[in-house]
């Protein structure tokens, strides 16, 4: 029994963790968020290991979990929320690649080491009459 209080406050923590991502994406706080992202993955890691540890198939969560299925339907609606607040996001950054990418010939503007690619801005290259 041990083990479903210690999933259960995990569960708890990850729904915490979950609406500290949330303020964090609102604040634009990227400190916050990394720290919280972390925290996030590290549950969710703990969490992963709860069917195996009682002896369930992974997948079969069974009526062993069924106190937990509100707490876990809440953490699906505050993921899906967070995915809805960088969804915007995260379309304005494809965008910006998409100019800078043409801006530069469809090179990559980097390089894997952050160094400046091979392209050169078409807007820097003279252009002739």
């Amino acid at each position: 029994m041990a083990l479903m209080e210690t999933a259960a406050g995990e569960l708890a923590a990850l729904i915490d963790c979950l609406e500290a991502e949330y303020r964090a994406l609102l604040a634009e706080d990227i400190g916050q968020l990394h720290a919280t992202l972390a925290r996030k993955q590290q549950l969710l890691t703990h969490l992963a290991q709860v069917p195996a540890s009682l002896g369930l198939p992974q997948g079969n969560l069974g009526p062993a979990l069924a106190p937990f299925k509100r707490a876990l339907a809440r953490v699906y609606e505050l993921n899906w929320r967070n995915a809805q607040v960088l969804a915007p996001r995260l379309a304005a950054t494809r965008a910006r690649l998409r100019f800078l990418q043409a801006a530069v010939g469809h090179d990559p503007m980097y390089a894997a080491d952050g160094s400046l690619a091979s392209g050169v801005f078409r807007a820097a290259q003279p252009h002739s009459a």
